[in-house]
């Protein structure tokens, strides 16, 4: 499934919506809060593409390079940000590590720690592995 990258920049009150290289061109769009950039630029894409909303993805990177924010501020939106990304990546990896320390003879129970999971979670992950 085809990706669109797309900037929101905060500009009089408004998000700014522009999605790059969208059938070799840009498209622009914009909206009051940016929980609602999502389907307000996926509306517009799917306009000029003729194909449904749900066709495709969006990726909503919002640029607040024009906001004033005290250097405090803007390190915790990077932490959080990066927060996000590692809890993505430890979703991914998680399930091979439960199996492959099950498989070396650990207990749930110590899976569970080494992990920061609680036990009952250790046996779904686990069992949701050896179905597939």
């Amino acid at each position: 499934m085809t990706t669109f990258q797309v900037t929101a920049t905060r500009e009089d009150g408004w998000w700014s919506l522009v999605a790059h290289d969208v059938g070799g061109r840009e498209v622009a769009s914009q909206s009051r809060r940016l929980d609602q950039a999502d389907a307000t630029i996926r509306d517009a894409i799917a306009l000029v593409l003729d194909v449904g909303p749900g066709a495709f993805d969006v990726a909503v990177v919002p640029d607040i390079a024009s906001v004033e924010l005290s250097d405090e501020a803007r390190e915790g939106i990077e932490v959080q940000r990066s927060l996000r990304e590692l809890s993505e990546r430890a979703r991914r990896h998680t399930p091979v590590a439960v199996t492959e320390l099950r498989a070396a003879g650990l207990t749930v129970r110590d899976v569970a720690r080494l992990l920061a999971l609680t036990p009952s979670r250790v046996s779904q992950i686990e069992a949701g592995h050896r179905r597939r």
